[in-house]
């Protein structure tokens, strides 16, 4: 029994060691940059179209190092064949392997914008640059957002995301975009001189143009290229996992699909593992994503420089290093829902149809909250229409793993939207900020186990503008209940005339108190200005707390009266018209982060219902007389 224990061990430690270990180096196989010379000749291989990686012909024309970044030395070279002469370098050939004298010596990852006709110039990154990746690692990153408890009870531990602060915008809890387009290569790649790295093309369905917008700077930070209109399966369902073909990450599945891709560079079949693109994805280090084949539709010209256009093939296994030099993974067996976020949706369009749609959204910490509500965004334009009058409802519930930390494991949202324009983006907007929180929250790991959308559309506009308004009278005594009379215009209809009460808190001082009218988004952001403390989260359920009670209806006319007297926030919990004497002990110096202060004190909120959404706000001071008569 000790003896088949004893082997059982070895077996096991053999098979962790084994697919953990990096790619060797081998002499035989590969060419050291030491030994690459101006002048020489190679072959590589890469797809132009279906699954076939032609030969073409290259000559090496100089080397320059540190020329990428710092440490990163590239081969330029020149390509010869006729088949890359009509193409040039294109948008996912980065990673194409390229050889001399049979060896391995490297990989396209740069190329040059604008380049003359017949002129076909690009940089190789050598491939002892690229195999150094596999030094840090061959498994998935169980702290990523692919694989928390999934694989509890096995050889792998029970861990969830990377945590970041959340900071707060103008809505409210919103997350704020941290990613930005500051990378000189991007702001650089209007200019004919400049040399970039290969973008990798992006295959998308139809987007509206508000959700691109929200997508660009995204896009522009991982040096992609989206190809919009051209998201969608392709004929072929399984491709080759050899050098020269195509690998990639299906963002989004299923009724939507999404696929950014580029090259393999090589393949070690011993240890299951690849090495591709020759450059980073986003850069993230030790990640957990999706990796899949893909079948090459055909190369699509440009006066600037040419992409492919692709589709995925079959899933292969899974993307874990993503550093500076290339991407590496392990050829395996997924589940099929192992890196994906499930998303079902129906939709009742305009002409009263339902439509009963489903996609999967790639398990990524930065994109996951964009590929799930880019998915519904593209639905919705599928389905309906992107520039006229709309009404549309939207009900979303964002569904959690169940853990002993989360009080519930749902996310109910839901709100209505009107205006002229698409609907598309206002569906999306509705999940994105609250399920990026989810993600990336500071306080535990949580996992999104599914996300359902109920949305109607209609093709009717139900805006009302706020003309006049006109309260009761000037002077109120405390417990009095103010009228006001509001006249307000419906879209494309003559003016109506609507009431609405809010009633004097009995405990209300003599002096001048404040009224506001508003709609929902002028109220959250005059929320925030006031009492910014109420809208930070303590911990993961109080974050939810936050978002599922701050969505008011859109429809709602929210009356508040306020007074100017002063007030501090503890730990989520305001007290309002507190003495300067105590604030200033509350709030000493010695002691930051938990407390701060307000901006005037909320003594009354009425939320009425209308049948619109209000476009608009008002302020009317009203004088409080407890004498009066």
């Amino acid at each position: 029994m000790k003896k088949v224990l004893f082997c059982a061990l070895v077996v096991f430690c053999f098979v962790a060691v084994h697919s953990n270990a990096q790619i060797e180096w081998d002499v035989d196989k590969f060419m050291p940059l030491s030994d690459i010379k101006p002048g020489m000749k190679g072959k590589g291989y890469t797809v132009f179209y279906g699954t076939n990686a032609e030969e073409f012909t290259f000559e090496v024309v100089s080397i320059i190092y540190n020329d990428a970044s710092p440490g990163w030395h590239v081969v330029w070279a020149e390509g010869t064949s006729e088949n890359f002469k009509r193409t040039g370098v294109a948008g996912g050939m980065s990673g194409s392997p390229v050889y001399i004298d049979g060896r391995l010596m490297g990989a396209i990852s740069l190329g040059y914008f604008n380049q003359r006709e017949r002129s076909n110039i690009f940089g190789i990154t050598p491939f002892e640059l690229m195999v150094k990746v596999t030094d840090h690692g061959m498994k998935p990153n169980l702290l990523y957002a692919g694989e928390q408890f999934l694989h509890m009870g096995s050889e792998y531990v029970n861990e969830g995301l990377n945590m970041i602060p959340i900071p707060a915008n103008e809505e409210g809890i919103e997350r704020v975009n941290r990613h930005t387009s500051d990378s000189p290569i991007h702001a650089n790649m209007g200019m004919d001189w400049k040399m970039s790295q290969l973008a990798i093309p992006v295959t998308l369905p139809r987007l509206d143009a508000a959700t691109m917008q929200l997508l660009k700077p995204f896009f522009e930070r991982g040096n992609m290229m989206p190809l919009q209109g051209m998201g969608g399966g392709g004929p072929v369902k399984e491709s080759p996992v050899e050098g020269g073909q195509t690998v990639g990450t299906e963002m989004l599945r299923g009724d939507v699909a999404g696929f950014g891709f580029g090259t393999i560079t090589y393949v070690d079949k011993d240890k299951k593992q690849l090495l591709a693109y020759g450059h980073p994805a986003f850069s993230e280090g030790h990640i957990n994503l999706p990796l899949s084949g893909g079948h090459v539709h055909f190369i699509l010209p440009s006066r600037t420089r040419s992409s492919k256009v692709a589709s995925a093939t079959q899933p292969i296994g899974t993307l874990v290093q993503d550093r500076v030099p290339a991407i590496a993974g392990v050829i395996e067996d997924v589940p099929n829902t192992h890196h994906y976020l499930p998303v079902s949706v129906k939709i009742q369009t305009s002409d009263n149809k339902v439509h009963e749609k489903y996609y999967e959204a790639a398990r990524d910490k930065m994109f996951t909250a964009l590929y799930a509500s880019s998915g519904i965004s593209s639905l919705i334009s599928a389905l309906e229409f992107s520039g006229n009058d709309y009404t549309i409802n939207v009900n979303a519930k964002i569904k959690l793993r169940d853990q002993p930390e989360l009080d519930t494991n749902e996310l109910v949202l839901n709100n209505i939207f009107s205006s002229s324009g698409s609907p598309a983006f206002n569906a999306s907007q509705l999940v994105r900020g609250p399920l990026m929180d989810l993600i990336v929250n500071p306080y535990t790991k949580v996992r999104v186990d599914s996300i359902n959308f109920d949305v109607k559309v209609e093709d009717k506009r139900k805006t009302a503008s706020i003309l006049t308004t006109q309260v009761d009278k000037q002077v109120y005594r405390p417990g009095e209940e103010v009228t006001v009379t509001l006249s307000i215009r419906p879209y494309l209809e003559k003016p109506k005339t609507m009431t609405a009460s809010i009633k004097i808190p009995d405990d209300t001082t003599d002096g001048i108190v404040l009224l506001r009218g508003m709609n929902a988004g002028s109220y959250r952001f005059w929320r925030l200005s006031r009492a910014p403390g109420n809208f930070q989260a303590k911990n993961i359920n109080h974050l939810i707390e936050l978002w599922q009670n701050d969505r008011q209806s859109n429809t709602d006319l929210i009356l508040e009266i306020s007074q100017q007297k002063p007030g501090l926030t503890v730990q989520g919990q305001e007290f309002s018209d507190l003495p300067i004497s105590v604030m200033s002990v509350m709030n000493t110096g010695l002691r930051t982060g938990e407390n701060r202060y307000t901006n005037g004190t909320e003594l009354q909120t009425n939320f009425v219902k209308t049948d619109y959404i209000i476009v608009g706000s008002f302020s009317i001071p009203i004088a409080i007389n407890s004498s009066a008569q």
